[in-house]
């Protein structure tokens, strides 16, 4: 692939590494109570994603494909039941070598729901059901809010000796920069559904941009509080390996599980990318809100996205090996 065509496929990508960089280098203004006033201009910029995804969904369709709940239950399990215990047991094996930071970090990307545009994209170009893609995985948003933060409070504090503390005022914030924005966006594109439509791409400039500063705003943090200077070369190594295994692992068992819920090739498809991927737009903003009103939490969020930052490049990779093979049973 020729490199402006391998710059433009993974821009966003590139950019995340970029805020990582930047970070390093010049973390005052993106730190708390920096120039950049990050503790409240992050929350503004969760909310403004979670508006521009209920602007960006097409309400009817999502009605439409509603009706194939089987299906949807199974999505949500692999997202919130599956993926944290298969986590679990790759961390009994080998959790004990990691920091604190990236341990959390792999809890929280298992429980995390799954992601909404590349899913549907990429299962409309498998061939699969976008429509059941398209329900599926705002069902799995939505339930997030609520049971991503209830797992992680349930597991941090038997397998990790970590707490969340405060989880219904934690639900109620989540609820107020998640729930509310997509609701008021879902209502405010029955007024605006064309220029809505033809306005995704800026949507998703906009939206991408807000997470790229939110993970700048997060290794600010870090840096500046040191996190760093504890990690080694190897820990890093390991966290990587951690992922590759669990994206693994992971991606099979939902595969070869599938045909329990899905009828057909097109919704065994759907079931796969709906229920193996995991959102990093949602989970980006999410644990800013959740860990950052944790003790220390501010100073470790950068660390605890590792493992999904990881994640979340791997994933889009397996899905174009994937795409045209699928596309041709």
């Amino acid at each position: 692939m020729p490199m402006p065509s391998l710059i433009k496929s993974q821009g966003f990508t590139l950019a995340l590494v970029g805020a990582v960089v930047f970070a390093v280098i010049l973390p005052e203004p993106g730190a708390k109570g920096g120039l950049l006033k990050s503790e409240f201009t992050s929350k503004a910029l969760v909310a403004l994603t979670f508006l521009i995804q209920g602007l960006s969904l097409p309400s009817q369709q999502i009605l439409r494909s509603a009706a194939k709940a089987r299906l949807h239950a199974y999505c949500q399990s692999c997202n919130f039941v599956l993926a944290p215990l298969l986590m679990l047991g790759l961390l009994a094996v080998i959790g004990t070598s990691l920091h604190e930071g990236v341990y959390i970090g792999a809890i929280y990307l298992s429980v995390l729901p799954a992601t909404i545009s590349s899913a549907i994209i990429i299962t409309g170009n498998a061939g699969g059901d976008s429509s059941a893609a398209l329900f599926s995985t705002t069902l799995s948003n939505v339930l997030g809010v609520f049971v991503t933060p209830l797992l992680c409070s349930i597991l941090l504090n038997t397998s990790a000796g970590s707490q969340i503390s405060s989880l219904g005022p934690l639900i109620g914030k989540l609820s107020i920069l998640v729930l509310l924005p997509l609701a008021v966006g879902q209502v405010l594109r029955v007024f605006v559904r064309d220029w809505a439509t033809k306005s995704k791409g800026l949507f998703k400039k906009i939206s991408n941009g807000a997470i790229v500063f939110i993970v700048y705003a997060a290794f600010c943090n870090s840096v500046l509080n040191g996190i760093w200077g504890e990690i080694s070369t190897a820990t890093i190594t390991l966290t990587f390996l951690l992922v590759i295994l669990f994206l693994g692992l992971f991606s099979t068992s939902v595969w070869f599980a599938a045909p329990l819920a899905a009828k057909g090739k097109d919704e065994r498809i759907a079931a796969f990318f709906c229920g193996s991927q995991k959102t990093l737009a949602a989970g980006v903003p999410m644990a800013a809100i959740i860990f950052t009103s944790q003790n220390n939490g501010a100073a470790q969020v950068g660390l605890i996205l590792l493992p999904l930052m990881c994640y979340h490049p791997l994933q889009l990779l397996l899905a174009g090996f994937l795409t045209p093979v699928f596309s041709k049973k």
